[in-house]
C-alpha cells in the first residue's frame, strides 16, 4: 500500500474518533450496508453467469451423491 493511501486511512481513523456515538453509529451502519451491498453484487455476478451457475449445481449433486475426495487426501498429493 502506498504512503499517500496509508495517511488516508489513518486520517479516516482519527476523524472517526472524533465523531459523536451517534456519528459513529451511522458510520457503522453505513459500512455493514456497502458490505452487504457488495456480497449482493457478488452473488448476482454468479448467477448471471449460468456456467458457472451449473457448474455449482453439479458440484453440489457431486457432494450429495458422495462423490468427493476429502481433503486430507488431496494434500497429500500436493
Amino acid at each position: 500500500m502506498s504512503k499517500t493511501a496509508t495517511i488516508k486511512v489513518e486520517k479516516i481513523f482519527v476523524d472517526f474518533e472524533r465523531l459523536s456515538k451517534k456519528s459513529k453509529k451511522e458510520v457503522a451502519d453505513f459500512i455493514a450496508y456497502l458490505k452487504a451491498k457488495e456480497e449482493l453484487e457478488a452473488t448476482k455476478e454468479v448467477l448471471r453467469d449460468k456456467d458457472f451457475l451449473n457448474s455449482i449445481m453439479r458440484g453440489d449433486e457431486d457432494f450429495k451423491a458422495g462423490r468427493f475426495k476429502r481433503w486430507s487426501e488431496v494434500k497429500e498429493n500436493v
